[in-house]
C-alpha cells in the first residue's frame, strides 16, 4: 500500500499530473485513514472512540468542505488542518501498553504519517495547472489548426464544411479533455470523494453514527 502511495507521490509533477494519478492519491490517503481505523477497533474503548471520532470529522470535513472548494479551484489546508492536528492529539493520548497494543500503535501512527503525505500531494495537485508553454502550445495550436483546413480545395463545398467540422469537433473535445484533466476536482470527468465513504470509512456516514458524532461534524463543516 504504501509503496503504491510513494509511487504516486513521486509520478506527481505538473507536466505528468493527470486524473489517473490523482486518484491515486485520494485512493492511498482514503486507504491510510481505513487503515488507522482498523488499527484503533484494537485500542480500548475510550482511546478507541477518542480516535474514531478525529477520523469521522477528517472524513466529514475533507467531503464536506475541502471538496467543494477543490472543485472551485480554491484547494486550502486550513480546511482539514483542525481535524489533522485533531487526529494526531488522538493518538498521542493514547499510551500503548504491551508488544500487542505497541504494534496496532505503530502502524495507527505511521498511516497516520502516510495520511499527511497524501493530503498535501492531493491538494497540491488541486492547486497546480498546466505549464504556461504548454497551454500556448495546445490552444495556440488549435487556432493555427481550424484555419487552415480551410485550404483544402474540395470541389463540393458540402464535403468541404464537413471536414472542417469534423476537425474543428475533434480539437474541441480534445481542449475539453486538456482542461478535464488539468483540473481532476472539477467537471463531469472530476475525481470522486467516495473512497472516504467505503469499506472502514462507511461506519461514519450511516444514520446510525454515535452520538458524538453529529457533533463533531457540524463543528468541521463551520470551519
Amino acid at each position: 500500500m504504501r509503496s503504491t502511495a510513494s509511487s504516486s507521490r513521486s509520478s506527481s509533477s505538473p507536466c505528468g499530473r493527470s486524473w489517473k494519478t490523482t486518484q491515486g492519491i485520494v485512493a492511498a490517503e482514503a486507504s491510510d485513514l481505513a487503515t488507522l481505523v482498523r488499527s484503533a477497533d484494537a485500542f480500548p474503548a475510550a482511546d478507541r472512540a477518542r480516535v474514531h471520532a478525529a477520523v469521522g470529522a477528517y472524513s466529514h470535513a475533507v467531503v464536506e468542505v475541502q471538496w467543494p472548494l477543490m472543485r472551485e479551484g480554491r484547494p486550502s489546508y486550513e480546511a482539514t488542518g483542525a481535524q489533522t492536528h485533531a487526529l494526531y492529539q488522538a493518538l498521542m493520548a493514547y499510551e500503548p501498553q504491551g508488544p500487542r497494543a505497541e504494534t496496532f500503535y505503530g502502524e495507527a501512527a505511521s498511516s497516520l504519517n502516510d495520511l499527511n503525505s497524501q493530503r498535501r500531494a492531493r491538494i497540491t495537485m488541486a492547486e497546480t495547472s498546466l505549464p504556461v508553454l504548454l497551454q500556448v502550445l495546445v490552444y495556440g495550436g488549435a487556432l493555427v489548426i481550424v484555419p487552415l483546413t480551410f485550404l483544402f480545395g474540395l470541389r463540393s463545398l458540402k464535403m468541404q464544411l464537413l471536414f472542417v467540422s469534423a476537425v474543428a469537433g475533434l480539437i474541441g473535445f480534445s481542449l475539453l479533455l486538456v482542461v478535464a484533466l488539468d483540473r481532476p476536482f472539477a467537471g463531469d470527468l472530476s475525481v470522486s470523494p467516495a473512497p472516504y465513504k467505503e469499506a472502514a470509512l462507511a461506519r461514519f456516514w450511516t444514520a446510525d453514527t454515535p452520538a458524538d458524532q453529529p457533533q463533531v461534524r457540524e463543528q468541521s463543516t463551520s470551519r
